[in-house]
């Protein structure tokens, strides 16, 4: 155990000096022995003592008592006081600065030290009994917290089920009463309703589960080789495919190779950037997956997330110039996001004031903020009113072999 480190206060040379010398006699350490208020809230800074024994008679602008007060309201350290005075007043204002005792000069060596070992003991007692109510409040906190999502994930999920659902019911109506009047095409477009809907209602649920494996930490970063072109080439191609509107989807490659990576969080990433980016490009216009390997000391990609204040991870071991990465944008010629709101964008269940009726359930950043945590990256996020959004993803990066440079669209 440390020796105990004593602050006194004293402006009386001789007595301050007697002190000391008993103190020392004890086992105390003596920090500095300090004549005035000024003084004594210095050496409280510079030492940080374990106690401090405060004379309340002091000479200049601050006595002990007002000395006591500036002290506890910086530094959480128990002061006693030694004084010759035990008037009533003295004691009442002395009790308001919570003192953790009284010593009446003149005193026995004795006294002082059972003085200083109690309210040593009852500081350590105050403290443990703060850091347990913090530690409850927390509990309580995070216990409200998940509750609280728990509510939003039960009162969300009835809400965004309950469209599909409705709509394959009736479509079912529809099938069974019009089963011998409805022609072949207006049974094709029923049959299309009930697949949409159901798309939506497995999407929705899949989304959720992610989540919730997510924040119960069951949701494991599992790399393995990965041919990164081709397998965004493949997913370009079927979001095209589901992609009735006139938007143009592109990959742009360059200096990429296979590479060891999680199948599944990549998939969750790119999809629902790209899912997103034609959700809000509602007038069409081209969207576009850039794919580039930075190496250590090639360009200045390793500042890629001082562009903006909305940088989500700007402490990312990513930003270091000797991590190799791959840099993922997608880039999209939609509304927009409104400069203010970009630091929520990716809080669960938020969405932007200007998306209007466009539908959606402001999961889909929070997972690709989820997946992109998952692997160790950073993801940033520019955007301008009317002309486009850029999300740049940066993902630690294991080649496997070279190829040429390639490029799709």
């Amino acid at each position: 155990m440390n020796p105990i480190k004593i602050l006194v206060v004293e402006d009386e040379v001789i007595v301050a000096e007697d002190i000391a010398g008993r103190l020392k006699k004890l086992g105390y350490i003596v920090t500095g022995t300090v004549v005035s208020g000024e003084e004594a809230l210095e050496k409280v800074a510079e030492e940080r003592p374990d106690l401090v024994l405060m004379d309340i008679v002091l000479k200049g602008d601050m006595d002990g008592i007002i000395t006591a007060e500036k002290i506890r309201a910086k530094v959480d350290v128990p002061i006693v006081f030694l004084t010759a005075y035990a008037d009533d007043k003295t004691l009442r204002r002395a009790k308001l600065t919570n003192p953790f005792g009284y010593i009446i000069k003149p005193f026995q060596q004795h006294d002082l030290r059972v003085a200083i070992e109690i309210a040593l003991h009852r500081h350590e007692i105050e403290a443990k009994m703060l850091a347990s109510l913090k530690a409850s409040e927390a509990t309580r906190e995070s216990v409200e917290e998940k509750s609280y999502r728990q509510n939003q994930y039960i009162s969300m999920a009835a809400h965004e089920l309950r469209n599909p659902l409705n709509a394959i019911l009736i479509s079912a109506e529809l099938l069974e009463l019009d089963r011998t009047r409805s022609s072949d095409e207006s049974q094709v477009r029923t049959l299309r309703l009930v697949h949409s809907a159901t798309q939506k209602m497995n999407q929705l649920i899949d989304d959720m589960l992610f989540m919730g494996r997510a924040e119960s930490g069951k949701l494991k970063c599992n790399p393995l080789p990965i041919n990164v072109v081709d397998f965004c080439q493949d997913l370009l191609d079927q979001l095209q495919l589901g992609n009735e509107s006139k938007h143009k989807l592109t990959l742009i490659s360059s200096n990429v190779t296979s590479a060891i990576l999680d199948q599944q969080l990549l998939h969750g990433i790119i999809s629902n950037l790209i899912v997103n980016a034609i959700k809000y490009s509602p007038n069409g216009g081209k969207v576009s997956l850039e794919l580039e390997c930075h190496k250590p000391g090639e360009g200045d990609k390793e500042a890629i997330f001082c562009l903006s204040p909305q940088c989500l991870f700007p402490n990312s071991k990513l930003t270091n110039i000797n991590s190799p990465s791959l840099i993922l944008q997608i880039r999209d010629e939609g509304m927009g996001i409104p400069e203010t709101e970009l630091g929520k964008i990716f809080e669960m269940f938020y969405r932007c004031k200007n998306t209007g009726k466009i539908k959606g359930n402001g999961l889909g950043l929070t997972i690709v903020k989820k997946a992109v945590e998952l692997q160790g990256g950073a993801i940033g996020c520019e955007s301008k009113i009317a002309i486009g959004t850029t999300f740049t993803v940066v993902l630690p990066y294991v080649a496997l072999s070279s190829k040429k440079d390639r490029t799709y669209g």
